[in-house]
């Protein structure tokens, strides 16, 4: 079954990057988690099929995925580095024609998944740094 995988690194405590991963909304325009209704247009609705609060991983699956594949089943990753710091792993696996995975480590792994991640990072590290601020500020005053 192929894969694909995008992977970065956040300057924020992955607790709290676990927290944002869990409400694509706030940094994933284009998801909306399926929630017992066709609220959202088909092709961008996502269902939760697991989700490990200890492990810091979220799995879903879409039921009607944007691109020519089937058996879809993704995974957001987070993983302590430092105290302050974490990585965040986004991977898809499913079936497709191989004549179509380049085009589709191409639109799924760059346009989506590093975008995706990109935003993650720098709303977490935004967030981590008002959060920051305000200690230095409390422990100055």
């Amino acid at each position: 079954m192929p894969r694909i995988a995008r992977r970065t690194f956040v300057a924020a405590p992955a607790d709290r990057v676990w927290t944002l991963v869990q409400d694509f909304g706030d940094w994933h325009p284009r998801l909306n988690i399926y929630a017992g209704g066709p609220e959202a247009s088909p092709e961008l609705v996502v269902t939760v099929t697991e989700r490990d609060d200890e492990g810091l991983n979220l799995s879903y699956s879409m039921p009607e995925p944007p691109f020519p594949i089937t058996d879809h089943l993704a995974t957001i990753s987070v993983e302590p580095d430092r105290e302050t710091t974490c990585y965040v792993e986004w991977s898809a696996s499913f079936e497709s024609d191989p004549g179509i995975m380049q085009l589709l480590e191409d639109q799924l792994g760059d346009d989506i998944f590093v975008l995706a991640l990109d935003r993650l990072a720098s709303h977490a590290q935004d967030e981590w740094a008002k959060v920051a601020e305000a200690q230095r500020a409390d422990s100055a005053a």
